[in-house]
């Protein structure tokens, strides 16, 4: 991703503005005011029009809506991170007997399989990653949270990079 430069913001307007002109003249009307001429209300629109083109071309739009994808290691984190947080899960189960709510080691057990498909479907996702995988990762990434009974824990390696930006950190 590049970012956005306020000089190649300036220049893409200047561009357009000298461009409208010439085509006035070329056509014989009157043209625009040249762009150091211009008012702030003629520039504005501008300046907004070619900020959200570089913003776009950027990759800016793509990577506040795509999240990013993981990693073989963040999938392997996140394998081993689940499968920890189920082996502590069952421990505290055992260790609590039958004096548990009625549903526990049910849903528990759903969860464990589910958690097993999902990270599955990632694992082996390869280049064809697509909508589901990415919702299943982000399946996956929900699951390394809830389960995780260790209040200590915010984040592991499972977290792919700029994972915390794709939601739109970026404002244009």
């Amino acid at each position: 991703m590049r970012p956005v430069q306020r000089d190649d913001v300036r220049q893409l307007a200047k561009t357009w503005a000298d461009r409208a002109r010439a085509d006035a003249l070329r056509n014989g009307e009157e043209p625009p005011p040249a762009f150091g001429a211009m008012s702030d209300e003629q520039r504005t629109p501008l300046f907004r029009e070619a900020h959200y083109w570089h913003t776009l071309a950027s990759g800016m739009f793509l990577e506040q809506t795509a999240p990013p994808r993981p990693t073989g290691a963040n999938v392997r984190a996140m394998r081993a991170h689940l499968g920890a947080c189920c082996e502590q899960l069952r421990s505290m189960m055992e260790a609590r007997g039958e004096l548990l709510p009625e549903g526990a080691r049910e849903q528990l057990a759903a969860i464990e399989l589910r958690v097993a498909e999902s990270v599955d479907l990632v694992e082996n996702a390869g280049p064809d990653w697509a909508r589901e995988a990415d919702a299943t990762w982000h399946e996956l990434m929900r699951w390394a949270r809830l389960l995780d009974y260790d209040p200590s824990r915010t984040s592991g390696a499972w977290v792919p990079e700029g994972w915390n930006d794709f939601a739109g950190l970026y404002l244009v």
